[in-house]
């Protein structure tokens, strides 16, 4: 059972809009709001090199973040917080905005943990394709009470075995949301040379376009969403 918070130093920050966003990224600051059910939003700043260090991107929804605002002339400068949504550049690589969402350490809420397998599947040593076919699941648990990941041991699977969500191993006091019947991984069989389609052997024209900032956010929540 995971209980650390990842302590994350902000400031309240008084320029909003997209011009003082923009200054704010070029000093490798990102323009952050915090909001929850016991304060109203606040927009801050927190320091890209501190939070990404903090916690690997896989586990941005699961982790549990405590802030330390500095500026905050009202309420609780120190919130125990959950990231709720992110938005990002993906051609620059860049994180444009983050909403922490507070939370009580003494009620359940739902998060999206992710999945990773280990072992050797003796389906694939004999030619099977290992496909997951689930990257995450969405759990409910006390906000200390997340595991990091959630580990699927593919060393007892054949070919044509598969592994459903209601099968993975999770801690005690961790309950699932993501329907139980979904599947996982599976040992696919392996593919003859006549299945692969034509098409897979052409070369594809591709067109670059600079897509829209990506957002990412909780398939599920319980409360609203702050905004930057």
């Amino acid at each position: 059972m995971r209980t650390k918070q990842h302590e994350i130093p902000a400031t309240v920050r008084t320029a909003v809009g997209k011009g003082a966003a923009r200054r704010l990224r070029a000093q490798r600051k990102i323009p952050a709001v915090v909001y929850g059910r016991d304060m109203e939003a606040v927009p801050i700043t927190v320091d890209a090199a501190v939070f990404s260090h903090a916690v690997p991107e896989v586990a941005w929804f699961s982790s549990l973040f405590q802030l330390r605002i500095e500026g905050l002339e009202e309420g609780d400068d120190s919130p125990s917080c959950m990231i709720k949504e992110v938005q990002r550049d993906l051609v620059r690589q860049q994180l444009l905005c983050i909403d922490f969402h507070q939370v009580s350490l003494q009620e359940t809420v739902h998060a999206q943990v992710p999945i990773m397998h280990v072992g050797e599947s003796p389906g694939v040593k004999q030619g099977g394709v290992l496909e997951q076919l689930l990257h995450e699941v969405t759990l409910e648990c006390l906000p200390t009470a997340f595991p990091e990941h959630v580990v699927v041991d593919v060393s007892s699977l054949e070919i044509s075995d598969s592994v459903r969500v209601g099968e993975l191993d999770l801690p005690e006091g961790v309950k699932l949301v993501t329907p139980a019947q979904e599947v996982v991984l599976l040992v696919a069989p392996p593919q003859r040379a006549e299945e692969v389609p034509a098409a897979a052997a052409e070369t594809a024209e591709v067109v670059e376009e600079r897509p829209e900032p990506e957002v990412i956010g909780e398939k599920e929540s319980k409360t609203g969403a702050g905004s930057a």
